[in-house]
């Protein structure tokens, strides 16, 4: 592909190319998941070529850190905020979050739960922060039991939502399995 060609330029200057690229890698990650895909296969969505790829991201690995920063910023924010609240609106506020929270990012929630190892050493380690933080808003106090059971209903509703027979189902239907799942575990 020439630097004239209309996709690659296409690519590269639209504001809006970034977001297509994201959008392109978030459909092959929840297809074919991060570890099976390739720069090559995102460039093949988009009708580009790889270089045109590389004009944005240098690795997968900045790819789905670019996708994982909203993500985590969403998490740390609200953690933050429920931290803030009486104790005993920990819990309710933060099954509420999670709930919405894990609907609202499915497609990365999935990548994360289904391919964590492939993630590198900083991005897993993010992860089990914020998982750590949520559970203790979730543990109705501070035994290893709790703890357990928290990290069980974070992995549990994480696990629904990843689960790839759910994107049959709308966001709304979906969060009401999650928020069922939730009370349920309570």
């Amino acid at each position: 592909m020439s630097q004239t060609d209309p996709a690659l330029q296409s690519l590269k200057r639209t504001r809006g190319g970034r977001e297509r690229l994201l959008q392109a890698a978030t459909d092959l990650f929840r297809t074919h998941r991060f570890a099976g895909t390739s720069l090559q296969m995102i460039a093949d969505r988009l009708g580009v070529s790889k270089a045109a790829i590389y004009h944005h991201f240098k690795s997968r690995d900045d790819i789905i850190e670019a996708l994982m920063e909203p993500v985590v910023v969403d998490a740390e924010t609200a953690i933050a905020r429920i931290s803030d609240l009486p104790r005993e609106e920990h819990f309710r506020s933060a099954l509420d979050f999670y709930a919405a929270f894990t609907v609202k990012h499915r497609d990365i929630i999935s990548t994360v739960f289904f391919d964590r190892p492939a993630l590198g050493s900083v991005l897993s380690g993010k992860v089990d922060l914020l998982v750590d933080q949520l559970a203790v808003l979730l543990a109705y106090d501070n035994t290893r039991a709790e703890e357990a059971r928290a990290k069980m209903m974070i992995y549990g509703i994480a696990a629904v939502v990843a689960e790839p027979r759910q994107y049959a189902l709308d966001d709304d239907d979906l969060l009401n399995l999650v928020t069922c799942l939730a009370n349920a575990s309570q």
